[in-house]
């Protein structure tokens, strides 16, 4: 599953997508451009409460949690600027 969303970065709209990462259950939401597909963020589900979560949880809710997570850290723009992939827990 992948959702398609925009964010305002230092005055420039730009459009991304976020995916679950392949795997047998979803432990994983990968954050990239849509252009490109440069990874950009990447949240993991660590520990047994954000790997639960990750199971039960339906993936759109998923990807929206991870999207909102990644927006208001920053970790977007970061990874913009050092042009590092940043990772998080989800």
């Amino acid at each position: 599953m992948i959702e398609s969303f925009k964010q305002t970065i230092g005055g420039n709209a730009m459009e991304f997508c976020a995916s679950i990462g392949e795997g047998p259950t979803p432990h994983r939401v990968i954050i990239s451009r849509a252009d490109s597909a440069e990874t950009l963020v990447i949240l993991d589900a660590s520990g047994l409460i954000s790997t639960i979560k990750a199971e039960i949880e339906e993936p759109d809710k998923l990807l929206s949690d991870a999207i909102r997570k990644a927006q208001s850290e920053g970790l977007i723009e970061r990874a913009l600027d050092t042009g590092a992939i940043q990772e998080t827990s989800l």
